[in-house]
């Protein structure tokens, strides 16, 4: 789905939002609940297995924005998500300064643009899945606090914007199962998206100092920085690649994106993922279908050996087949099964298991 459209369908739905005080007060959200069951526990799902899952694509959003005046608007949008026992994050909290009617400032609590949906990422409204391939959508957090910079332009019949940010991120890091105290420093990013026609296309860089001072104890990074300065994590650089490219024509629509992260350090392992995801409108339902692959890569000699060894290392696949039933204009009904093959998981053979799911998306 185009971002353009999606975002117009999206105010749409909540054109009419609650208001007080004054017409410039707008409260609107979205609320996300589903279930889902594994065949066998012999691959890794987040937060299902085969006794059922029924809290993990679980989310509440509700977002307050004021317009103050002509050219400064106040937003914030408060997160609750059942994967984190419902507690509940600020995901965004900024000021926005419009310098120009293609010009926007923005300073606070803001969202990382690190894919193609970002923007909309945890609206499950904005995409056909029950929840974004993991391979793919697999940064275990998406804000930071610190100031971005958006430009729109159009030429012609291509339009399209340009965003480059700077902030911080100090927080929970979740790395194969274990969460990290991590602190990224300097963190900095650019983004250009384009649009003609039916076609799109993203890219974008980002790049930030990782620093992990006290892995925890029994961890497979405790004690891994004694191997030598290539395991070290006190602010190397990790740099992180995306690239996009999107077709719809209304009917059917087809979205493909790539990544690739690199840590800087031997302590973790640098990885690439990409999807291919195909979706075809008949109506009010649409049926999709995605494949997506993630590879950890291993250095080379010495250090290769000790990333084994600690049982670091990821290779999976999965393929998706879903149907979706938007039955009104702000609902939408979703059934998926997922092939998870795990050619490898914690450094070690892996296996493979189904994965069934229904879900509930609304936007008010």
């Amino acid at each position: 789905m185009k971002k353009l459209a999606l975002s117009v369908c999206i105010a749409a739905s909540v054109a009419a939002p609650l208001t007080f005080a004054d017409d410039d007060l707008r409260i609107n959200g979205f609320l996300s609940v589903g279930a889902s069951m594994a065949d066998s526990d012999d691959a890794h799902f987040t937060g299902s297995d085969n006794q059922g899952g029924f809290k993990n694509d679980n989310v509440l959003g509700l977002q307050v924005s004021k317009q103050i005046n002509d050219t400064t608007s106040a937003t914030g949008q408060l997160v609750s998500r059942g994967a984190d026992d419902y507690s509940t994050e600020a995901a965004w909290a900024f000021v926005t300064y419009a310098a120009s009617d293609d010009l926007d400032l923005r300073m606070g609590r803001l969202r990382v643009p690190f894919f193609y949906y970002s923007d909309f990422l945890e609206v499950g409204y904005a995409y056909n899945w029950v929840r974004p391939p993991e391979e793919v959508y697999r940064i275990p957090f998406s804000s930071v606090d610190g100031i971005d910079l958006t430009q729109r332009f159009s030429s012609g019949e291509v339009d399209g914007s340009v965003q480059i940010y700077y902030g911080r991120y100090d927080g929970d890091l979740n790395y194969e199962g274990v969460t990290y105290d991590a602190d990224f420093r300097n963190f900095t990013g650019i983004t250009l998206n384009t649009n003609m026609g039916n076609f799109g296309s993203r890219l974008s860089y980002h790049q930030a100092e990782l620093i992990i001072a006290n892995p925890p104890t029994g961890s497979p990074l405790a004690g891994i920085a004694t191997f030598g300065s290539d395991f070290q994590m006190t602010g190397q650089t990790t740099t992180f690649l995306e690239a996009a490219l999107t077709y719809d024509n209304g009917t059917s629509s087809l979205v493909a994106e790539w990544t690739q992260l690199d840590y800087g350090t031997a302590a973790f392992l640098d990885d690439s993922a990409w999807l291919v995801a195909y979706a075809h409108r008949l109506g009010d339902i649409s049926l999709h279908a995605t494949y997506s692959e993630q590879k950890d890569e291993y250095e080379s000699g010495a250090n290769g050996a000790i990333q084994k060894a600690v049982g670091l290392g990821v290779e999976e696949s999965s393929i998706i087949l879903g149907m979706r039933w938007d039955y009104d204009s702000s609902t939408a009904l979703k059934f998926e099964a997922q092939y998870n093959d795990e050619t490898m998981y914690a450094g070690v053979d892996g296996d493979s298991a189904m994965l069934y799911s229904i879900a509930v998306d609304v936007i008010f």
